[in-house]
């Protein structure tokens, strides 16, 4: 998935496969029932207000709204990110997450979800976009962040997406600053698939070096259907069943903003 890294934006043609393909593809379902675990576990209730920062095509926004939640609000910096959440009917507007604190109300949120946003940033601008989420997050409401983990995934998607930084758990301490946020859980994901996602990733990052006119594009494609299914019932069994995994291609952090 090609990306104009220093917009922090996809192009257009992107934004069209992503949402053809987020209500379906493992990956994605995967991610957003991680999410919707993470919101019943620590932030339960309907009418709680929940921002998706970094919306993309409203994906996840379409489906919390499936399972209820109404009081839903988003983010894309993507003028045609953002079309593609109104024809969705959803509730989201054109904005720069180093802005975030200026969209919304200080502490007007309950959840606040940003999936696969911060590695388009530094290290200083990752921790003041995070700052902002605390401030708009009420005392008590959760932060849910999706990161790419671990340098042994590096691959074509990486270049294709513009991802300058993968996060491990060591990572954490820094984002989720002692004094403004307690630490949840922080889960690195699929784990079964990680074989299979670092075998291939390694085979690219052979071919790159071997051939430098080999094709680059991103992962965001959906599998055969008996495949995709395959995956996803993998993905699902280890959220159910696998609470500790030492490895991932992603990585879940999940803090609860500390009151005063």
């Amino acid at each position: 998935m090609q990306k104009t890294v220093d917009s922090g934006t996809w192009l257009p043609d992107e934004y069209e496969k992503m949402a053809k393909v987020e209500e379906a593809l493992w990956w994605y379902r995967t991610l957003h029932q991680l999410v919707l675990d993470a919101i019943r576990r620590y932030r339960p209730g309907r009418d709680i207000a929940i921002l998706d920062a970094g919306c993309g095509t409203g994906g996840l926004m379409h489906f919390l709204r499936s399972c209820g939640y109404w009081n839903l609000k988003g983010v894309d910096l993507s003028n045609v990110a953002v079309e593609w959440c109104h024809r969705r009917n959803l509730d989201v507007q054109q904005g720069n997450l180093t802005d975030f604190a200026g969209l919304y109300a200080e502490e007007s949120a309950d959840v606040i979800v940003s999936n696969d946003t911060l590695y388009f940033f530094q290290e200083r601008e990752q921790e003041n976009v995070v700052g902002q989420f605390q401030r708009v997050l009420k005392p008590g409401g959760l932060l849910i962040l999706n990161l790419p983990a671990l340098n042994a995934f590096r691959g074509i998607h990486d270049i294709s997406v513009g991802i300058k930084v993968r996060f491990s758990k060591a990572d954490t301490r820094r984002l989720l600053k002692e004094g403004l946020f307690d630490v949840v859980r922080e889960l690195y994901w699929p784990f079964l698939l990680s074989p299979v996602i670092y075998a291939v990733r390694l085979s690219q990052r052979i071919k790159m070096r071997w051939n430098p006119h080999f094709q680059i594009r991103s992962d965001i494609n959906l599998p055969p259907e008996r495949l995709n299914r395959i995956f996803l019932e993998l993905s699902l069994f280890e959220n159910r069943m696998l609470t500790r995994r030492p490895f991932g291609s992603s990585l879940l952090l999940m803090g609860r903003k500390k009151s005063r």
